[in-house]
């Protein structure tokens, strides 16, 4: 596996991912994709799931706010949620990933928003009438994942998402970290070593 933070920066990588949308690890993930893409309708951009990540074989779900323009092929990116994007969040979020020991094979990424929120140059910030329409969408994907043990809940919009909409007799265990964003990570010093041990802490949790 050709794995390494901001790997698509590169066309090459990407188009080899894009053979792989329907691999058995995430068909029924990303036919839910398309079916969502049809049923929201007007023009809503949803990206794929990343088939180098776990797919329904995922036992912990890394779930952020909204897909942002790296992950989308209209704004230039990968067409994928990715920790492989061409950007400072998901190069964040492979390399404290890395750091903390998780295979990504364990892993299913995600949005409590689940569709680029923006204009063609970049992404707004959610309100709650965003996560009021994304929100119920969340029980739909974890009929999907038979397997998910733990819910990690990076930011805000995720930690309300979650709160709002997960089914209430869950059994699934949560732990909440920052956002990884550039912004968290580089001028609120300590988010780095919070995200690092929820990943840790998931880890734990599910071995």
């Amino acid at each position: 596996m050709n794995d390494s933070p901001r790997l698509f920066s590169s066309e090459l990588e990407i188009s080899k991912r894009e053979q792989r949308i329907f691999s058995p690890n995430v068909v029924a993930l990303n036919t839910w994709v398309s079916e969502l893409r049809n049923r929201i309708g007007s023009g809503a951009i949803i990206p794929w799931f990343d088939p180098d990540d776990g797919g329904v074989k995922a036992k912990m779900l890394w779930l952020l706010e909204a897909p942002g323009p790296k992950s989308t092929r209209e704004r230039g990116g990968s067409g994928f949620i990715s920790c492989n994007n061409n950007d400072q969040t998901a190069q964040n979020t492979w390399e404290t990933r890395q750091e903390a020991g998780v295979d990504r094979r364990l892993v299913v990424h995600w949005n409590v928003i689940p569709y680029y929120i923006g204009s063609n140059t970049k992404i707004r910030a959610f309100n709650p009438s965003d996560i009021a329409a994304g929100g119920p969408l969340l029980l739909e994907l974890l009929e999907l994942l038979p397997h998910l043990m733990v819910v990690i809940l990076g930011g805000e919009a995720a930690r309300k998402g979650w709160q709002d909409f997960a089914p209430k007799n869950s059994k699934l265990i949560t732990v909440e970290c920052p956002h990884p964003s550039p912004t968290n990570i580089n001028t609120r010093p300590g988010n780095r070593e919070k995200i690092i041990r929820a990943w840790k802490e998931a880890l734990s949790l599910i071995n």
